[in-house]
């Protein structure tokens, strides 16, 4: 049976860690000044309203997603853990982000630095968030 409980625990424990994640990587990104070299039409501008929407789908992604299936698969085989739930990430990693940001560099001519700290930044967001789901999952 699933535990709502247990789930509601996995939404704010990983939705903390992504917004404290999510802040000191946006930090890091504007003291690299990874956008520079691009044309400003291309470059969002980074406010208030640009940071909650893009943690918004990120907790979506991240957090919500992957704790709902992670919850059906926890019923049907008993996956718990930090190594499930690293294991779970470097999955989605790999089989999401990687062929998608490899795709559009080679498409569009980003910097390259730009396109490794994205590819970062998803890996510690995705990596924390679904280890701390899987912690959650065990105890």
């Amino acid at each position: 049976m699933i535990s709502y409980k247990l789930m509601f625990y996995c939404f704010a424990v990983s939705g903390i860690y992504l917004l404290v994640v999510s802040i000191v990587l946006s930090l890091v990104e504007v003291s690299l000044k990874l956008n520079r070299g691009l044309p400003k039409e291309l470059v969002e501008e980074s406010n208030l309203a640009w940071f909650i929407m893009n943690f918004v789908m990120e907790f979506l992604f991240f957090v919500v997603i992957p704790t709902i299936i992670f919850s059906f698969f926890y019923v049907v085989v008993p996956l718990s853990g930090v190594k499930a739930g690293l294991a779970a990430a470097v999955l989605a990693f790999l089989l999401g982000a990687v062929p998608v940001l490899m795709g559009l560099s080679v498409k569009i001519k980003l910097p390259m630095p730009l396109v490794l700290f994205g590819l970062l930044s998803h890996l510690i967001k995705l990596g924390g968030a679904m280890a701390l789901i899987g912690y959650l999952y065990s105890i």
